[in-house]
């Protein structure tokens, strides 16, 4: 992994967790723990695209930044859409 590789993910995970944006936010699903990038799409509509559709180091990093306690749920349970899943937010610990 290079240093600016590392750097991307990080200012993206910053900027997904951050609590001046809502849109996009780096979410965990209450259902089966997976973990999602939520965003508004438009017309008072929300939806998610999986973090396993980017590339491997932005799972390992979330992963091992919420095994090591920098990254906690935050939030009440919400849906995205009528019938989806139930997610909560990811944020940096303070």
């Amino acid at each position: 992994m290079t240093d600016n590789a590392f750097d991307e993910i990080m200012d993206n995970l910053k900027h997904w967790t951050s609590d001046e944006i809502h849109s996009p936010s780096l979410l965990i699903s209450l259902d089966d723990g997976s973990l999602h990038l939520g965003y508004y799409a438009g017309m008072g509509s929300s939806d998610s695209s999986p973090i396993d559709n980017f590339p491997p180091l932005y799972r390992t990093t979330i992963e091992q930044l919420y095994r090591q306690g920098q990254l906690e749920v935050a939030g009440r349970a919400f849906s995205l859409y009528p019938g989806s899943g139930r997610f909560r937010k990811l944020v940096f610990t303070k």
